[in-house]
């Protein structure tokens, strides 16, 4: 994201002048980058330095204009595209960390794989990976859709907007295979299980415990790796008929609970069989903050769907 805001005349910048905010310190805790451009500035500089942030870093860049610098007739020069200013970030782990979380996975009978929202444009490569342990496959509710859960590992939300299905492989698990998550408080990632946890950030790994095996490096680059070491597969327990009776289970649940009738309304339950049955695959679902919420991580089964939320920031108005 880039942001171009308005600012009042240079001239009068400081003293509070009629509509004088300081923009930069307003934006400076939200914005990644935040730079003013002036009379004498480079302004395609700035912005390719802008765009460069905007793409690279968390958070939106920002360049602010002040109001005589609005009308300047523009220079000759033309802001540069990425070439030869950005590398490609998809970096693999470092060899002792891809080796360690290998030793984990082959030692594992009954491994899970949880994505979080940081996963969501690698998801292929990561279930391939869960296909050949028969590992079920949990996503955060950040992450909600990011696999249907009409695949056959898929074992919906783990956390408080969650499902059983979930919450029992978690606890039932030996190893945990964490992709992209951010181990909120809202998730819920057990940490009394051993944890191999792979993000491209390294401030992510062991943020809040220490995990068995912290893997910095890109989550497709990483579970490709991790399914080429294996080779012909681990000797691990095929999930995949333990989670049939498991979502038979819940979705018993669900329908009992869709029939409930304490004379308060239509049951949340009820609400979101209707949306399974009527939401059309390719739909985009902006979940705003509340009860809802909890109701749609729990109730309803994504299909293609790709869902949009504020996450755990928890802004109400966000749909």
């Amino acid at each position: 994201m880039l942001a171009l805001t308005g600012q009042v005349n240079t001239q009068v910048l400081g003293p509070g002048a009629f509509q004088e905010v300081d923009l930069a310190g307003a934006f400076g805790s939200v914005a990644c980058w935040s730079q003013t451009v002036l009379g004498s500035s480079h302004p395609a500089e700035l912005m390719t330095l802008a765009c460069k942030n905007a793409l690279l870093a968390p958070g939106p860049a920002h360049v602010i204009f002040p109001d005589e610098v609005q009308t300047l007739p523009a220079a000759d020069e033309q802001p540069g595209g990425p070439a030869g200013r950005i590398a490609p970030s998809a970096i693999a782990p470092p060899a002792e960390s891809l080796a360690a979380a290998l030793t984990r996975t082959r030692e594992a009978k009954r491994p899970i794989v949880i994505v979080g929202h940081g996963a969501r444009f690698q998801m292929a490569p990561i279930v391939a990976l869960a296909e050949r342990l028969g590992a079920p496959v949990i996503t955060t509710f950040k992450a909600k859709g990011q696999i249907p859960d009409a695949h056959p590992l898929a074992a919906g939300v783990l956390g408080r907007s969650g499902t059983p299905v979930a919450s029992w492989f978690m606890n039932e698990s030996d190893l945990i295979l964490v992709f992209g998550a951010s181990f909120s408080n809202h998730t819920g990632i057990y940490a009394g299980k051993p944890i191999v946890q792979v993000d491209s950030d390294p401030l992510q790994l062991g943020k809040f415990h220490p995990v068995a095996v912290p893997v910095w490096g890109d989550a497709a680059v990483t579970a490709r790796l991790l399914l080429d070491g294996l080779g012909g597969g681990p000797d691990t327990e095929d999930q995949t008929a333990q989670l049939r009776e498991r979502w038979a289970i819940w979705r018993a649940e669900k329908a009992s609970r869709a029939c409930d009738d304490r004379g308060h309304g239509v049951a949340s339950a009820a609400v979101f069989e209707a949306m399974n049955r009527l939401t059309p695959e390719d739909a985009v679902i902006a979940v705003d903050v509340g009860n809802h919420a909890y109701s749609f991580g729990r109730y309803f089964e994504p299909e293609r769907q790709t869902v949009l939320m504020s996450g755990y920031l928890g802004s109400i108005g966000f749909g």
